[in-house]
């Protein structure tokens, strides 16, 4: 059950768009979903992941940038990373080699939702975020054992 409504992303290099990284082989690929948080979400409460089986990063309220604990594994299956925010600007959220993106922050554009399918593991990958905004943000990660394939 998704209590926040997200939007999804593709793999490109600009705006709300998500890119991938990674060796030739590597088989991480951002997945559509069709969600987007609704205009009323509060980005001093971590967004709701709607399919992770389990939670790496939980953070609400935060300002300015930020760097994360490493997440010591991610498993194969899909990575979820959610981003709630206020304000007008953007967040550049870095999941390691496997994501990053730029989230606007604006009236009527409160967060985004990606989800990146992994046929692999990953170990040590670390989660950071610069937040070019004057309102706050929320950051969840987490894993689903499934693994979505792109839409």
């Amino acid at each position: 059950m998704a209590l926040l409504a997200l939007t999804a992303c593709s793999a490109t290099s600009t705006g709300h768009r998500a890119t991938t990284s990674g060796t030739p082989h590597e088989t991480a690929s951002p997945s559509a979903s069709s969600a987007a948080p609704g205009t009323n979400a509060d980005p001093r409460i971590p967004p709701q992941l709607p399919d992770a089986q389990k939670t790496f990063i939980k953070a609400g309220g935060k300002t300015g940038p930020h760097s994360f604990s490493t997440i010591r594994q991610v498993q194969p299956g899909t990575l979820e990373v959610a981003v709630i925010c206020s304000g007008s600007g953007t967040i550049d959220v870095n999941i390691g080699s496997l994501v990053s993106y730029t989230v606007i922050c604006a009236d009527g554009k409160p967060g985004q939702f990606n989800e990146v399918g992994l046929r692999r593991s990953h170990k040590n990958v670390a989660v950071s975020v610069d937040a070019k905004t004057k309102g706050s943000w929320g950051l969840s990660v987490g894993w689903a054992k499934t693994i979505d394939p792109p839409g």
